[in-house]
């Protein structure tokens, strides 16, 4: 690691499907308790590389090149086996979807679901299972817990199912959270108790976040420092006063000068 403060370091990422390149010499550092926002349009690469960092591309299609180095592991996670991989996922590195379909079983309750991550860290006694679990939902600021813990998935809104995906994800303290769009889909007030959860599980449990959107306000909300992504590309990074007071790049200016219109699009759409 090049930086004492840095968590993450990705240096000159990139994936090719075939002889397409997707993602091409990406960069960038996201320190311990800090949010780092990856904004862009649908289809600019955000997703893929938050991806690629997760060792979630089967090698057999994808090409993987670069650097991407995690405070505490030796190795380029790029390089890594997928044995290797399931002692980093959930306990060092976690991620939430836009869906919470790909996290949450339809027919296990909560509770159970919770329990499968639990007994992965060695976990054994019942009650404390029990305790964590409640405490976990509790976190998430569920007035019932016990409730939430008995329910199935299709039993819970959208919003409060993302709001279990989350607390599932943090069951094992992972010092890094990658979020994909996590509000995408919710209610205004649903987006904004994610938001809240987001940033008070970041400030008890000492976390990082990579927050990946297409939506600035809630860049404006989260962020510490930013990355516009286009076309695979980073085409500007740095601190959010900058990237936002100060952009150099003219699809920065452009992704800004489209926020009074995005909130009043969405405020006619709540009511």
């Amino acid at each position: 690691m090049n930086s004492s403060n840095a968590l993450l370091e990705v240096s000159r990422l990139s994936v090719d499907l075939g002889e397409n390149r997707l993602i091409d010499d990406v960069t960038f550092n996201i320190n311990k308790n800090e949010v780092f926002c990856l904004v862009g349009e649908s289809g600019s690469g955000k997703s893929l590389t938050s991806r690629a960092i997760m060792g979630l591309l089967a090698k057999r299609k994808w090409n993987i090149s670069g650097n991407v180095q995690l405070e505490a592991c030796p190795s380029n996670l790029t390089t890594l086996s997928e044995k290797h991989w399931q002692d980093i996922r959930g306990k060092q590195i976690a991620m939430i979807y836009q869906n919470p379909t790909q996290a949450l079983h339809p027919f296990l309750k909560i509770k159970s679901q919770m329990i499968q991550q639990l007994k992965s860290t060695g976990m054994k006694s019942k009650k404390e299972m029990n305790n964590r679990i409640l405490q976990q939902l509790d976190d998430m600021n569920f007035p019932e817990p016990d409730q939430i813990a008995n329910a199935y998935p299709c039993q819970l809104s959208g919003g409060m199912n993302q709001r279990v995906m989350i607390a599932l994800a943090l069951l094992r303290k992972p010092r890094l959270l990658i979020a994909d769009e996590p509000t995408t889909g919710l209610d205004t007030i649903n987006q904004q108790l994610i938001i809240n959860n987001l940033l008070q599980l970041k400030k008890r449990n000492g976390m990082s976040i990579l927050f990946i959107t297409h939506d600035l306000r809630l860049v404006n909300k989260l962020a510490n420092k930013v990355a516009v992504m286009r076309k695979g590309k980073i085409v500007e990074a740095g601190a959010l006063t900058k990237i936002k007071n100060e952009p150099d790049h003219p699809y920065t200016k452009e992704l800004w000068k489209q926020i009074p219109r995005l909130y009043e699009r969405r405020e006619a759409s709540d009511h």
